[in-house]
């Protein structure tokens, strides 16, 4: 007698921000998801809490757990909270799946918070606004080993160098585990662009080219 495998379900893919971003256009609604889709994002994070260097989480009640239906693509939106104040796994449940099949990490506060330009090699700690941005990060191209930082607050922010090649950027969300670094160096006016939209919550900065980097 010959017994088939049951096939394994393919892992769970980590989508880049500009991705959710997309599923949220058209609005969200509260959705009263039953307790196993809550149980199953709630578990999904706890397989993936090594790769996503959630260093302190513990897994959350599941009246913690709420849910949005995206309207346009009709996906379930699987909030389950981090020990971080406001700091959500997403998991996402695409029209007819059973299980989550993506994900990401995302910070809810630090859409709230005032962001912070920070470059110690130039004695630099002021809020990140346009003027500052468009004065300071020119300025990298004139010593390869100075950084700047767009601190939103914890384990998310944007970081910046500069050299031969041009301005490298790279930014978090959450934690190490969704660390990204920009697809090839960019000039000064992209740097500055690219830095401002972080700052200004605009979101142009999250279309652009971004790949994954393991730290």
């Amino acid at each position: 007698m010959f017994f088939s495998r049951k096939p394994k379900q393919p892992p769970s893919r980590q989508v880049q921000l500009h991705e959710y971003l997309d599923l949220l256009e058209g609005g969200t609604e509260d959705h009263a998801a039953s307790d196993a889709v809550k149980r199953n994002a709630v578990e999904l994070a706890g397989s993936l809490r090594e790769s996503l260097r959630l260093t302190a989480w513990t897994a959350p009640e599941l009246a913690r757990v709420f849910v949005r239906r995206a309207k346009a693509h009709d996906a379930l939106l699987v909030h389950v909270p981090l020990d971080l104040p406001d700091c959500f796994f997403i998991a996402i449940v695409r029209h007819g799946a059973s299980t989550a099949q993506e994900h990401l990490l995302f910070d809810i506060g630090a859409e709230y918070q005032l962001p912070m330009l920070e470059s110690p090699d130039f004695g630099v700690s002021e809020p990140a606004n346009e003027a500052n941005i468009r004065h300071w990060i020119p300025r990298l191209q004139d010593n390869s080993a100075a950084f700047a930082i767009i601190e939103l607050r914890g384990g998310t922010y944007m970081q910046l160098y500069a050299d031969a090649k041009g301005f490298h950027l790279e930014h978090q969300l959450v934690a190490a585990g969704a660390h990204y670094r920009s697809a090839e160096p960019v000039g000064v006016d992209e740097a500055i662009d690219t830095v401002v939209s972080y700052a200004c919550g605009k979101y142009e900065w999250a279309y652009k080219r971004w790949e994954r980097l393991e730290l």
